[in-house]
């Protein structure tokens, strides 16, 4: 189980890609960033690398901090033009579109949906002028107020690995 640190610890809870940047593989040419929308809410995460690990773990790129979210859950990969979504044997699954899906091609206006978060697909070039999203800003910030979004009355289907 994940240890407790606060909030302003490397490797919060809430903290955003871990891995140094100057280890990331060069960016395609044709390469478009995702942004991931939360539903309800429109929080906005931005995946700016071309493989991004999201799961409940601290070493996963992209932290979801639910208990239905399976340590290391699903894989977003960018190649030949296209983002995709792979699960990665998660427990309660990957859905896009509310269908469970292995591996799946994404499109604009998509929903996917990792444990109890609802993410719209947004593969638009526009830059995004909304409140919550910040050009560099601290992931750690954004995510904290997602567990606010959430329902209340939410309890996981089932629990994660």
């Amino acid at each position: 189980m994940d240890e407790p640190r606060p909030a302003d610890a490397p490797g919060s809870p809430f903290q955003g890609p871990h891995r140094p940047s100057q280890h990331a593989e060069p960016l395609p040419p044709d390469f478009v960033p995702l942004r991931l929308i939360l539903q309800p809410g429109g929080l906005t995460v931005e995946l700016t690398r071309s493989n991004v690990v999201v799961g409940r773990h601290s070493e996963a790129d992209v932290r979801l901090p639910l208990p239905d979210v399976s340590r290391r859950h699903c894989r977003f990969l960018f190649g030949n033009g296209h983002w995709a979504v792979m699960d990665l044997n998660s427990l309660n699954g990957v859905y896009v579109n509310e269908e469970p899906v292995g591996q799946m091609t994404l499109k604009q206006g998509d929903r996917v949906r990792i444990g109890g978060f609802t993410f719209a697909v947004d593969l638009s070039r526009e830059v995004l002028a909304l409140p919550e999203s910040k050009p560099d800003g601290n992931l750690a910030d954004n995510l904290f107020h997602t567990r606010r979004l959430l329902p209340t009355d939410f309890t996981p289907h089932r629990r994660a690995s």
